[in-house]
């Protein structure tokens, strides 16, 4: 049924989106190109803007749609530093629009990482995690998803044995203080500067701010590694992980939570396939149980190990 309502949620997004662009492109007299389609929102470029349209009603349940979507990504944008991104945001035709500088780079990619753009996205992240919320992680959240992962994948002998051993890690985590966190810092969303431009443009630059929330910034570094880090190679993505943590004031309690941040962000992902592209899943079985194992028995258990 879910399936159903997010095809024709997205058969009405697309009618109604080329009214919504007619009228963008008409009141900032530019043309509109396609950047991207997510879940959530299409994205386009037009001269040196980016707009990001979300449609009235979301795709998913719980998310946010229209132009409170538009709205949230530009507040947490300020709120992460950013603000000065942020042009301006429209409501058209029940569509939130975002309309923010276009950043002169690309999505992320291996061979165009530098060590400019890690000493960036560590000093973004090292800031962003500066900003204190209220509460502390969730016990039972934490036992509710190490719950529906042991379900989900329950027919995976190594899977279930990975759920089993990151439990006793959750005395770890639990109760620890919440910070400001991005929640979805994956390649897609990481975007690198392109060679020869001004240099008081950062390296690197965090986008999709519409699910940032408070939460443990171990798990937004272990989305990072997993996500984007790990396209470097495992030692190289070990490496780069270590090096952002070692300016953390709390450098020596963040980094033993990863150890099950990061699996659990795998078993996530292996979750994910199970339940929304079945198709991928073997694949992402394939790849992935094996990284999450290697990550938590290699765990350097003391932060300066070589």
């Amino acid at each position: 049924m879910a399936d159903i309502r997010a095809a024709r949620l997205g058969y009405a997004f697309c009618s109604v989106n080329l009214e919504v662009k007619k009228q963008l492109e008409q009141h900032y007299r530019t043309l509109l190109t396609p950047l991207a389609s997510g879940a959530e929102a299409r994205t386009f470029a037009g001269d040196s803007l980016v707009f990001k349209i979300y449609p009235p009603q979301a795709a998913w349940p719980n998310q946010p749609a229209g132009i409170y979507a538009a709205r949230l990504e530009a507040l947490n944008m300020t709120k992460a530093g950013l603000g000065s991104w942020v042009v301006e945001v429209l409501e058209i035709a029940g569509h939130g629009v975002l309309v923010t500088h276009r950043y002169p780079g690309q999505n992320f990619h291996p061979d165009r990482f530098s060590q400019a753009a890690l000493e960036d996205l560590a000093e973004f992240f090292r800031r962003l995690h500066q900003i204190k919320e209220p509460g502390v992680v969730s016990r039972t959240r934490l036992e509710e998803r190490l719950a529906q992962f042991g379900g989900t994948l329950c027919d995976l002998g190594e899977a279930c044995a990975l759920v089993e051993a990151l439990r006793p890690h959750i005395d770890e985590v639990a109760g620890t203080p919440q910070a400001f966190c991005h929640r979805d810092p994956h390649a897609g969303n990481i975007l690198l500067k392109n060679s020869g431009i001004n240099s008081t443009i950062p390296e690197a630059l965090v986008v999709d701010w519409v699910r940032a929330q408070p939460d443990d910034p171990a798990r937004d570094l272990a989305i990072l590694t997993t996500g984007t880090l790990n396209l470097l190679g495992e030692q190289a993505a070990l490496e780069a992980l270590r090096y952002i943590v070692r300016g953390y004031p709390d450098a020596q309690t963040l980094w033993p939570r990863l150890r099950f941040w990061v699996p659990l962000t795998y078993l996530h992902d292996m979750h994910w396939f199970r339940t929304k592209e079945p198709s991928g899943f073997a694949a992402a079985v394939a790849d992935k149980m094996p990284k999450a194992w290697r990550f938590y028995q290699d765990f350097p258990t003391l932060f300066d190990a070589p």
